[in-house]
């Protein structure tokens, strides 16, 4: 069984034999970059205009939030707490799960 290089490895060919790295020139070698100078960023006033317009329209109409960490009151679920007296869960016969009974049937678990 071979094993294919499809992952676009230099260093292996797509059969997965390592190909002969190429020699580098001398002439490559003495080549450098030319260092520029630091010139600092200018932001023209068109962008600054552009921004302030955007932050603007962000106080007027501000985006509706996904709800995590908002404090609202929560929705009553007393009737599941009352509901739940009516049953019990208990493993089922002879296997991992468990299973939810009503009180009528608890005499019935495990069998």
């Amino acid at each position: 069984m071979s094993m294919k290089n499809y992952s676009g490895s230099l260093r292996y060919d797509m059969n997965g034999r390592k190909r002969k790295m190429a020699k580098k020139s001398m002439s490559s070698q003495k080549v450098r970059a030319r260092k520029s100078d630091f010139k600092p960023l200018r932001i023209s006033q068109a962008d600054l205009d552009r921004q302030a317009r955007a932050q603007e329209h962000r106080e007027k109409y501000p985006s509706l939030g996904n709800g995590i960490g908002t404090a609202s009151v929560s929705a009553d679920t007393s009737w599941k707490r009352e509901e739940s007296k009516n049953f019990t869960i208990a493993p089922a016969y002879n296997k991992g799960a468990y299973q939810v009974i009503t009180k009528n049937n608890i005499k019935d678990i495990g069998k």
